[in-house]
């Protein structure tokens, strides 16, 4: 995908949507396009915590044990949450079908962050409420 085509896509996705093209091309610069067949493993829980991805088509399944806790469908994210706490994996991340995503490793991640803050303060309402979803999860 040439880099243009990540400036509309990422564009379509809420949490780039009001991100001028200078921060889309930090984006743009830091992303890798992989693909994934169904069933897997993009993330595993306890894992060191090295990526993120974004969904361009398909989706992820996430797991905590055996259980489906969550489903990513295109422009949804997975892996932040380790990246931002710098801690190992809480679930495991696996490809429901076939999936494209946009990969962004953590050191791409920070210089993001550091070049475009405005996506962290985007990011932070969908973290929290991962954060408070898992909290409840773990206190039943």
């Amino acid at each position: 995908m040439a880099r243009h085509d990540y400036h509309r896509y990422l564009k379509a996705v809420p949490l780039f949507a009001d991100v001028d093209d200078d921060d889309l091309d930090v984006v743009g610069a830091a992303v890798t396009e992989l693909s994934f067949s169904a069933g897997d493993v993009l993330m595993r829980a306890g894992s060191s915590a090295r990526e993120m991805v974004i969904v361009l088509d398909g989706e992820l399944s996430v797991l905590l044990g055996e259980t489906e806790i969550a489903t990513i469908e295109p422009g949804g994210f997975a892996g932040e949450m380790g990246l931002l706490a710098g801690a190992p994996r809480n679930a495991t991340v696996t490809s429901k079908t076939a999936t494209r995503v946009l990969h962004i490793d953590s050191r791409s991640f920070d210089n993001v962050l550091n070049e475009a803050p405005q996506i962290a303060v985007k990011m932070l309402p969908v973290v929290a409420r991962r954060v408070v979803e898992n909290n409840a999860r773990t206190s039943d």
